[in-house]
């Protein structure tokens, strides 16, 4: 693998055929951790780890909301190409190969002859790509699998990762194993895997393609790669990949003006937000235009854009662009508040629970 070293990546993205769509989301990649797009901090992972371009295999009704998205919010200097498919086509590949085929081959020309980082769109990992470029060095591989250790001990390591484990001859971890959605191809390889149906349900078979390779006498590497998390449409997923995001975050403190401002470890407050009399512990994120007023921000919480929290005190959340929370009278601890959500404390009688819940919300009384 030495010839990844100082050698121009091509990154290409594609879909996680387990993935479903977030409530009140029509794309589980658009879902801001971090303050961001998922899809838009895997393509700045990419940039970073040396891909030179990328491509976005992409559901064709799902293809203008992404370009728009990643226009807006994708990293600056690296050229995108989007290769739209129809996604029931997708999920009928196993009965119908050809249905596929113009987007694959578009794939494969894509890459051509060079490397390929593969990463699916809704998944981050909990480790720097470039140090895992650089670790894989073994001579003659063409396909390195990048597996994580399950953070259940009670999981068992899954089919996939079983039979790729099999074929790269590597003996079984004592603690249960999963496959990431990152793959790293030698030049070439991803041409020469090509010919076996290498698309099933959505989504690369890695199984497949590595069988494939081997067939040809390559050699296939599974090297572990520490935590794995991609979105199913499940709020812990989405806490999961902002704890992920900031902490990969630039290491850095923002100064706030004012004696009454208490912060504490990595904090990003934007120039335009407003923090008074508060205290945020980081990793966090303010987003612009932001209002913090007399409040706690704990830590990997995200505070999106024009948010106002005041009198309150929110940890390991993410409130999204416009929402409000105001004297909540108890601390706010693992949630996703919604776009333009009102969050507060009534204090007209008779007292009592008024909720107003949209479909797929989920309220937890604690």
């Amino acid at each position: 693998m030495t010839r990844y070293l100082g050698m121009a990546i091509k990154g290409m993205i594609v879909p996680d055929s387990s993935a479903a769509p977030a409530s009140g989301s029509a794309n589980a990649v658009l879902q801001r951790v971090a303050n961001r797009p998922i899809i838009c901090h895997v393509l700045e992972r990419m940039q970073r780890a040396g891909a030179s371009e990328a491509a976005i295999v992409v559901p064709e009704s799902e293809s203008a909301q992404v370009r728009a998205c990643i226009d807006a919010e994708g990293p600056a200097g690296l050229p995108v190409e989007y290769l739209p498919f129809v996604a029931s086509e997708a999920l009928e590949g196993t009965q119908r190969p050809d249905a596929l085929a113009p987007v694959l081959k578009a794939a494969v020309d894509f890459v051509g002859d060079e490397a390929c980082l593969v990463h699916v769109a809704e998944g981050l990992l909990d480790h720097q790509l470039e140090s895992l470029i650089a670790q894989s060095r073994e001579p003659g591989t063409e396909l390195v699998v990048f597996a994580a250790r399950s953070a259940n001990d009670g999981e068992a390591t899954g089919l996939a990762a079983r039979r790729l484990l099999h074929l790269a001859d590597v003996a079984p971890s004592a603690r249960p194993l999963s496959l990431t959605g990152v793959a790293l191809f030698a030049p070439g390889a991803l041409r020469r895997a090509s010919r076996a149906r290498w698309w099933k349900a959505g989504a690369l078979d890695l199984v497949a393609i590595a069988e494939q390779l081997l067939a040809g006498g390559a050699r296939v590497q599974v090297e572990l790669a520490g935590g794995w998390r991609s979105h199913s449409g499940q709020v812990a997923d989405l806490l999961e990949l902002n704890r992920i995001a900031l902490d990969a975050l630039p290491r850095r403190q923002t100064s706030i003006p004012g004696v009454e401002n208490r912060i504490e470890g990595d904090v990003e407050v934007h120039p335009t937000a407003c923090v008074q009399s508060s205290s945020i512990v980081g990793p966090a994120i303010v987003g612009p235009n932001a209002l913090v007023l007399g409040s706690y921000i704990g830590p990997y919480t995200s505070i999106g854009a024009d948010v106002q929290i005041e009198g309150a005190e929110v940890e390991r959340s993410i409130i999204l662009p416009g929402a409000r929370i105001t004297h909540i009278g108890g601390r706010l601890v693992g949630s996703v508040v919604g776009r333009d959500a009102r969050v507060f404390r009534d204090f007209s009688l008779p007292r009592a629970l008024r909720l107003n819940v949209g479909d797929g919300g989920e309220v937890a009384l604690c």
